[in-house]
């Protein structure tokens, strides 16, 4: 998964945005032998990293979750901008996004959502998602969230 597109769609939701953070990356790992999910999320995120869910995810619906926590609209306290959020360049970062999020669930022979108690890169206030997605040689994570 490309980090440009990732880094572009932080930048823009950010623009111009009031009382507003988003956290989006992504966290590749080759795997060399079998391990648990637990255990890559831990590789990835490190030791802290402590699950408070984990389950399982059908893949018609990976997209709706990244697209709905990513066009979170805010309210007049706190959130993008509005102009931000109907430009045709957010418009075409999340088409590319959107792409790239397709590739992941077409390789992937496992997908999972899962939420942390502790140890997030980030600090998730308004949403927050994060998808593991697994196949015999790979494992990719995808974590997006905002705060104020």
């Amino acid at each position: 998964m490309g980090t440009k597109t990732l880094k572009e769609i932080v930048s823009v939701l950010e623009n111009d945005a009031t009382n507003y953070a988003v956290f989006l990356e992504s966290f590749e790992m080759s795997l060399t032998q079998p391990s648990t999910s637990v255990a890559q999320i831990k590789t990835a995120l490190g030791e802290g990293a402590v699950l408070s869910s984990i389950e399982e995810v059908q893949n018609a619906s990976v997209w709706t979750v990244v697209e709905e926590a990513l066009l979170y609209a805010g309210d007049p306290g706190a959130g993008p901008s509005a102009a931000v959020m109907a430009s045709e360049k957010l418009a075409s970062l999340m088409d590319a996004l959107k792409k790239q999020v397709g590739e992941l669930v077409k390789t992937a022979t496992k997908t999972e959502s899962f939420s942390l108690r502790d140890g997030h890169p980030a600090y998730p206030v308004f949403w927050d998602f994060a998808l593991l997605f697994q196949n015999a040689t790979s494992a990719t994570i995808l974590m997006g969230s905002s705060s104020d």
